[in-house]
């Protein structure tokens, strides 16, 4: 696909089919996280895919109270040291990015209860649990959502104009 098709096709999907994500296509999702940027290049932080029904499941009831989450046979979950949400964001973005450009569906999930999300995966005390993003073949088509104009958002040389 051309990139900005990307941009434009990407969706918050809420529902997947239940077919397994070939590893090919997972393959190409971990080195869209692995060439993402961060400050000074220090890539401080990790990414768990977890495939486990179980696990998902816990996760969503435990930590997520979003049933959808577990519905997806794939959930990652992205991780960092304090303050490193804002870098680890980015390799986030790339990876869905790279998800809708193998058809696969992503939803960001920023809003979860993250003590037991550490507690089910195992994750230090010292590390940050920043996103929670669902990836399967979606069951849903969205249309797109109202985006404001150009006028809107962008300005030249100072604010407000």
């Amino acid at each position: 696909m051309e990139f900005t098709e990307v941009i434009a096709k990407r969706r918050s999907i809420r529902k997947y089919k239940s077919n397994p994500i070939p590893e090919a296509k997972l393959q190409k999702l971990y080195e869209a996280l692995r060439m993402a940027p961060s400050g000074a290049n220090r890539q401080e932080f990790n990414f768990i895919f977890v495939k486990d029904e179980e696990k998902r499941l816990r996760i969503a009831t435990e930590a997520g109270h979003q049933g959808f989450i577990a519905e997806a046979p794939v959930l990652m979950i992205a991780v960092c040291n304090p303050g490193g949400e804002f870098n680890v964001a980015i390799a986030v973005d790339h990876m869905i990015l790279a998800a809708t450009n193998e058809g696969l569906g992503t939803c960001w999930v920023g809003w979860f209860e993250r003590e037991p999300v550490k507690e089910i995966l195992g994750i230090p005390e010292s590390k940050e649990v920043a996103i929670l993003v669902p990836i399967g073949f979606p069951d849903e088509s969205p249309d797109a959502r109202p985006r404001k104009s150009l006028d809107e958002l962008i300005m030249v040389d100072s604010y407000g104009h």
